[in-house]
Parts: structure tokens; sequence; C-alpha cells
């Protein structure tokens, strides 16, 4: 029995191995600058931004560019990482419609794919840092925390719309609109400060908000987020990864009908 159960975590691990580098790599095949978009994908985006915004809020944001892109590749990497989730039962329906595999694979493989774009875009921001001369920390190390916790919340929400996007097509086509709007909603280019207080209240309740505040406070401000902020943002986003895992098993046998 446990050599059956260390056979099938065997083939389980090789099978989503082969499904991260197949989503990574088919992200970039038609481009000539292949991988490279993923160094230079933030960096065109925040010298954009910082041209345009850095001016305006010189006095209340210190260090734009390194401000802009710790929110950016945080919700880039919520984004990207649902998006691919979602649509990862559908991508698949030819393999899922031969061959019994575990579904929640292609999902997580996703996901994965896109953790490795958002490595890379650690690699653009310490690059950023050093030219900018921002100070490193020590606790900037400590940003795996909200890291993890942000993994856990787009796995969550992930299988909840590969499942809903079996059923109802036009999630797909709703939830871009939503992301769209996530961005502005998660002051990714302005300080939260300048938000009337009644609307920053609701605006902090957003999970991708508190990651990116606590992201920003371990690696600009080398300082320990507040707690609060931290256990109600792991709350929600362990809520959804539970939630997410059992709307998947309830419905992973109708997946195949509804393809």
């Amino acid at each position: 029995m446990t050599l059956e159960i260390l056979k099938k975590g065997t083939s389980e691990n090789f099978l989503l191995k082969q499904i991260i580098r197949k989503n990574f790599t088919s992200k970039y095949k038609d481009s000539i600058l292949g991988v490279l978009w993923s160094f230079f994908n933030p960096l065109i985006t925040m010298a954009l931004l910082t041209a345009i915004f850095s001016t305006v809020f010189a006095k209340s944001i210190e260090n734009f560019p390194v401000y802009f892109l710790t929110g950016r590749i945080v919700i880039d990497f919520f984004n990207s990482g649902t998006k691919i989730a979602m649509t990862s039962f559908k991508r698949n329906r030819s393999i899922l419609n031969k061959i019994y595999v575990p579904r929640y694979i292609f999902a997580l493989g996703g996901i994965c794919s896109e953790f490795i774009n958002f490595l890379m875009s650690v690699i653009v921001l310490i690059a950023i840092m050093i030219v900018t001369q921002a100070p490193f920390y020590p606790m900037a190390l400590l940003s795996v925390i909200p890291v993890f916790t942000l993994f856990l919340l787009i796995v969550g929400v992930g299988l909840i719309l590969s499942i809903l996007c079996t059923k109802f097509s036009d999630i797909e086509y709703l939830y871009r609109i939503f992301t769209s709007l996530l961005i502005y909603a998660c002051a990714i280019f302005y300080p939260i400060t300048m938000v009337p207080q009644p609307l920053r209240g609701y605006m902090e309740l957003n999970p991708v908000y508190g990651i990116i505040a606590q992201f920003r406070e371990f690696v600009m401000f080398g300082r320990f987020p507040s707690m609060k902020l931290m256990l109600t943002t792991f709350l929600f986003s362990l809520a959804l990864f539970i939630i997410g895992i059992i709307v998947y098993r309830k419905y992973k046998n109708r997946i195949t009908l509804e393809l």
C-alpha cells in the first residue's frame, strides 16, 4: 500500500513538472525574445508609469520605481496565476476526455509556471533597488510570508474559478474585467493615503492589497507589518484555499461531463 502511494506520488510529481515546463515554454514560443519578456515586461511598465506618475506622487511616495514594482509583481502573479488555473481544464480537455489524470495537476502546474515568472520579476526588483540605491534590509527575507499567503490565495481562487469556468464560459470574460479593476483597487501606483477614509477601509479588506502592503513593509522599509493585517489576510486566504479544495473535490468527477 505504501509503495503504491509512493509510486502515485512520483508519477504525479513527474506530470506536474511536465505541465509546468509546457506552460512556461509555450507562453514564449512565438516570441523572438522568449523568456526575456519576463524581465522586460515589468521593466517597461515600470519605466512608463514612473515617467507619468513619479512627478505627481514625488512628495508622497519615496522611490516610486521600487514602490510600483513591489505592488505590480504581486498583483501580476495573482492575476496570471488565477487566470491560467481558471482555464486549465478547458485548455486540456483533449487529455481529460481520453485518460484519467488528477485534474488539479493542470491548475497547480499553471500556477507554478506563473510563480517562476514571479521569481524572475523579483530579480528585476532587486536590480532596480540596486540602481536606485534603495536599502536592503535583513527583514526583507521575511517577505516569503506574504508570498506564501498569496500562493494559498491563488490556489484557492484558481480551483474555484476552474470549476466555474467548465460550467459557465462567461466567467472567463467577467473575471478579466474584474482583474483589470483590481489593479486600480490595490494602490499599485498611488499612495493609499490619498484615498478618503471610508473608502480606504473597504480597500484594506482586499486580501491582495493586504499582501502587497505586507510585501512592501518587509522589502522597502525593513519592518514588520501590522499583525492584525497579516493574520486577517492569512486567515482569509486560508479559508479560500480550503473552500477551493472542497469545491474541487465535490465537482471533480463532473469536469469531463461539462467540457
